[in-house]
């Protein structure tokens, strides 16, 4: 009856999908897009995964029996009445529209028959909720979930069948209740692990391989059969890894007891036959005409009279695959044959290559974008239809696509063309928010501690405005100490190429703090021997970092208004994205004191204090980045040079040459899959930069502020040494070493951090006399979050300095270790 059902509807279907237009106007039209209407609780992603294929391709009775059965399979709808509409008004286009019935929603999710897990826990394991669709692949697929909770605690003959018992809510709608039936069996727990046949390594070495390990203080002993059949290919790999090529696992014994509390105890013992050792003969290859022997046998790392690595015969096999694979040589077949000489104890390999025509990218395909355009996505690409297919061009692609945070998710696929050497690329996209909207507080910014923390906040970020791949922005924030208006605009690409050029206009109130000459003996202050008030000599000035008391502060406000002009081009190349840039910021500045009460030690500050000054710069860079991801990379590096002019007219605010020099290189050093999603890694970052500042003078002066020179402000740069944030220099060094391991992907991760940052008062200095004694150096960790929502840092460290060659810890205050807590913004990039 319910097979007659389906066919029924399907009839029905068609008829009414015929009747929209009498010609049949929609045969043979690509099809646009596939609508829904009615969903409440089937969200339009889980059905994307259907009709994404369909989308453009052109119309046919066939085509529509077939969507419409893959529809009805996922068991979701009750109906489906298909129509057909017009794409515009020249109809040269269709979209299909599916008005839908959802089957019955899920009331009530129950467990029967655990004592061993908490229902709870196996809640968050299945993916059925309440007031969601139920189907048969979810069913089956949840019953497999709470199996392998099971297995993963150890009970082994565990069965579990699901049950869906129809009912209605209280409003009279049809509802389920879904019941999980648990049979839990008894919990085996591994008592000993013992071998057999093991002569060349001993027992110790071959337990620590196993990812079964017997009960401990540390480890619950949980046996699992599919760790214990990973566990049998993880020995043989060890032996074969060591010469041992026809090392093997022949059988695993299972002795199991109960003990006086009843419980399993099990005690495995592997029965190995090792074989013998071989060593490397030599590596010959046939059939490539391509590429030369001496080219291939360059990609070969094993070395002959070497016990046999076959891990490492598979990595050469892989590189010799990759060389034609990244030239477009897609299709051909490499198989390796072996001669053994048994009295040697040697083998010899042949490698065989069949060569076949190059592959040639027939059409690339985008689906799954909503919002982004298809152009935005195509430009990110570096192949065209056309093309040879190149492997590295498309992890390129990748890499850019991902950097764009458009996207949670891209998969490429690579099916057969219309022909032999030809192939389509498709990039299965999933779009993630890219709109951001808050309201309320956030952290100020600011280095200065005693600086009014908290901001109120109204911002509005859009990366991808209308789709188009652009970012549009604006952002007011107040606190008693800051306030600003800024508004940018950001296009990535013009006139079709990956040139960028940005617009920003920005208002900027602060109340800042300078460092005050109003006791004598009076300075200039730009004297080398000069001191501020608080001290009585330049030696105890810089023996306690040049930073006074507050007491011996100043205030004062400042305001600004600028408006500001960038471009970059990026250059794709084998080491990475070559960007060069600059730009132009036009701007007035207005510093504001009452001079009958402070007068600041900075001579610029005075000089230009309550009257409007012209404030504009001209800067330009150059970077080279390898980053797989550039806001939370795991390999490459990244290289920049920037530098700046200050004061391009002599009646400007300042004159100086700023030249920043940084580099950065991360190293994933371990990668442990948790999940199908989910991969726990450990990432090693290292950072160095060099920062400059060349005063000009005019008038007779050098003319900077102090509050735009160098400095270690204790948020960035020497994490924690908020002491430092009033010792101004004119060189700075900053270094960091961090090892950082995701907690929840591309959301937050754990980072350990080591700092050392040096400030000097010149470039002179720096050359001539920098030491360690001018280090500062912090250490500790911290949670990082990587969504650009809320890119913050939360850490604490411990701050030491070396002096006579002695460690002196600082107290920060908090605990007995005396940690600083640091508070600043997940940066990453320049």
């Amino acid at each position: 009856m319910r097979r007659l059902w389906f066919v029924l509807v399907f009839v029905l279907g068609g008829t009414f999908l015929g009747a929209q237009q009498s010609d049949e106007w929609y045969i043979g039209k690509p099809i646009k897009d596939i609508t829904f209407e009615g969903l409440q609780h089937v969200s339009t992603s889980e059905l994307e995964g259907i009709t994404s294929p369909y989308i453009g391709r052109f119309f046919t009775d066939t085509l529509f029996w077939e969507l419409q059965g893959k529809l009805y399979a996922l068991e979701y709808f009750d109906t489906l009445t298909p129509r057909a509409i017009p794409a515009d008004e020249t109809a040269q286009a269709v979209i299909l529209k599916f008005i839908v019935k959802e089957k019955p929603v899920v009331s009530r999710i129950q467990f029967q028959g655990n004592t061993a897990i908490r229902s709870g826990e196996l809640q968050d394991a299945i993916t059925i909720k309440q007031n969601e669709v139920v189907n048969t692949i979810k069913l089956r697929a949840d019953e497999e979930a709470i199996r392998n909770k099971y297995l993963e605690k150890g009970y082994p003959d565990v069965s579990v069948q699901s049950q869906v018992i129809e009912g209605t809510s209280a409003k009279g709608q049809n509802t389920v209740e879904v019941r999980f039936i648990i049979e839990e069996g008894e919990r085996v727990v591994v008592e000993a692990i013992r071998f057999e046949g093991n002569t060349v390594f001993s027992e110790n070495t071959l337990r620590s391989q196993l990812s079964l390990k017997p009960k401990s203080l540390f480890n619950d002993g949980a046996f699992q059969e599919a760790k214990l059949l990973a566990d049998q290919n993880t020995l043989a790999q060890y032996y074969r890894n060591r010469g041992y090529v026809d090392a093997r696992v022949v059988d695993v014994y299972k002795q199991t007891r109960k003990d006086e509390q009843g419980r399993n105890l099990m005690t495995l013992t592997f029965k190995i036959f090792e074989g013998k050792m071989y060593t490397l003969g030599k590596i010959t290859f046939e059939g490539n005409k391509l590429f030369p022997t001496k080219q291939l046998e360059g990609l070969i790392s094993a070395k002959p009279q070497q016990p046999i690595n076959a891990q490492r015969l598979e990595a050469d096999m892989q590189r010799v695959a990759d060389l034609y694979y990244e030239n477009g040589y897609i299709f051909n077949t490499i198989t390796r044959t072996e001669k053994r000489n048994e009295e040697a104890g040697t083998i010899d390999y042949t490698i065989t290559i069949v060569e076949r025509p190059r592959a040639y990218i027939e059409n690339i395909i985008i689906r799954g974008n909503k919002k982004t355009k298809e152009e935005v996505i195509l430009r990110e690409i570096p192949l065209e239809p056309g093309d040879i297919f190149s492997k590295n061009k498309v992890l390129d692609g990748l890499r850019n696509l991902y950097n764009l945070q458009y996207f949670s998710s891209i998969i490429p696929d690579t099916p057969q063309g219309s022909a032999e050497n030809l192939m389509n690329l498709v990039f299965n996209v999933e779009e993630q928010p890219t709109t951001d909207i808050q309201f309320g507080l956030t952290f100020s910014g600011s280095s200065d501690p005693k600086a009014f923390p908290i901001s109120g906040l109204l911002k509005y970020n859009d990366r991808n405005f209308l789709g188009g791949g652009n970012t549009i922005g604006l952002e007011l924030t107040a606190s008693p100490n800051t306030q600003l208006v800024s508004f940018t605009y950001t296009q990535r690409w013009m006139f079709g190429v990956p040139l960028s050029g940005s617009y920003d206009f920005t208002f900027n109130h602060s109340t800042k703090t300078a460092l005050m000459d109003s006791l004598a003996p009076i300075f200039n202050g730009d004297e080398d021997y000069a001191y501020p008030d608080g001290f009585d000599s330049y030696e105890q000035y810089v023996n306690s970092d040049e930073t006074p008391l507050d007491e011996y502060l100043m205030s004062y406000d400042q305001w600004k208004f600028s408006l500001g002009f960038s471009t970059g081009y990026r250059f794709g190349t084998p080491m990475g994205n070559l960007n060069v840039g600059g730009g132009l910021r036009l701007g007035i500045v207005y510093n504001s004191y009452d001079e009958t009460l402070y007068r600041p030690f900075d001579p610029t500050l005075r000089k230009k204090n309550n009257r409007w000054v012209p404030s504009n710069s001209i800067w330009s860079m150059v970077s080279l980045d390898n980053r797989d991801i550039s806001y939370d990379p795991s390999s490459g590096f990244y290289a920049i040079q920037r530098l700046g002019l200050y004061g391009l007219f002599p009646a400007d605010w300042e004159h100086y040459l700023r030249t920043d020099t940084k580099a950065e290189y991360f190293l994933t050093l371990f990668r442990i899959p948790l999940s199908e999603s989910f991969t726990f890694k450990g990432v090693f970052g290292l950072h160095s930069g060099v920062s400059f500042i060349f005063p000009q003078i005019v008038d007779g002066t050098p003319q900077i502020e102090d509050s735009n020179k160098l400095v270690i402000d204790g948020m960035f740069v020497g994490r924690g040494w908020y002491s430092m944030r009033l010792t101004y220099g004119m060189a700075l060094w900053e270094n960091w070493a961090e090892l950082r391991f995701p907690l929840v992907p591309n959301i937050l991760a754990l980072d350990w951090f080591f700092d050392a940052a040096a400030i000097k008062k010149d470039y002179a200095s720096f050359v001539s006399s920098l030491s360690l004694e001018d280090f500062r150096f912090s250490f500790g960790a911290g949670l990082r979050f990587t969504i650009p929502q809320f890119p913050f840092r939360f850490s604490l460290a411990k701050r030491f300095k070396v002096v006579d060659n002695q460690i002196q810890w600082q107290d920060g205050g908090i605990g007995s270790w005396g940690l600083d807590f640091v508070l600043s913004f997940a940066l990453s990039s320049y």
